[in-house]
């Protein structure tokens, strides 16, 4: 089985993404320029900062995503320089995702959840090594894929922890914040 994952993951990472890049380019949407690493900083800040989207500081962001505070803040400077920012950073006040920084993030924590989901319920994985396996999966899948996924799961409004599963649209089912364990971690 793990052996399975494996072959899907090096599958993922090679073709889908690729195609998902080249449809989006010919069909006139630009990608947003991401990578692994973004994506973290940003699911981070979307998990750190809840549903009120309240400032994080550098250290709590270090603390979180394993890396020293210098490489936080070095990289906050940077993505909050780019020509469309997907952060509000201030030096001293700390980070909130932007409107396209929160809608990234919301996809990606969407493609976590609808992998882990499938991971437990379709491949019989246990509960345990179900986050890690999806940590490696979620910055590779097509948007093609995430749909089939989903369709497949009967469109799952939790995934197995109780953590809420975006829509396709960003908005949170309507239990979120109600009966669910989003803010339990």
């Amino acid at each position: 089985m793990a052996r399975m994952a494996q072959t899907a993951y090096a599958s993922l990472r090679r073709g889908d993404f690729l195609s998902t890049l080249t449809a989006k380019a010919k069909s006139g949407v630009a990608p947003i320029r991401t990578s692994e690493s973004i994506d973290n900083y940003l699911k981070a800040v979307f998990t750190l900062g809840g549903d009120e989207q309240r400032r994080i500081g550098s250290s709590e962001l270090a603390v979180r995503l394993h890396v020293a505070p210098a490489s936080v803040t070095n990289m906050l400077q940077k993505l909050a320089a780019e020509r469309k920012p997907m952060i509000d950073y201030e030096r001293g006040r700390g980070v909130r995702l932007s409107v396209s920084g929160r809608r990234r993030a919301l996809e990606i924590v969407r493609h976590h959840r609808l992998i882990e989901t499938f991971l437990f319920e379709v491949l019989g994985y246990p509960i345990e090594d179900l986050h890690d396996e999806a940590e490696k999966l979620e910055h590779f899948i097509s948007e093609h894929f995430e749909q089939r996924i989903a369709a497949k799961l009967g469109h799952p409004d939790t995934d197995p922890h109780g953590h809420c599963i975006p829509a396709l649209d960003g908005t949170m089912p309507s239990r979120h914040g109600i009966s669910c364990r989003c803010g339990l971690d």
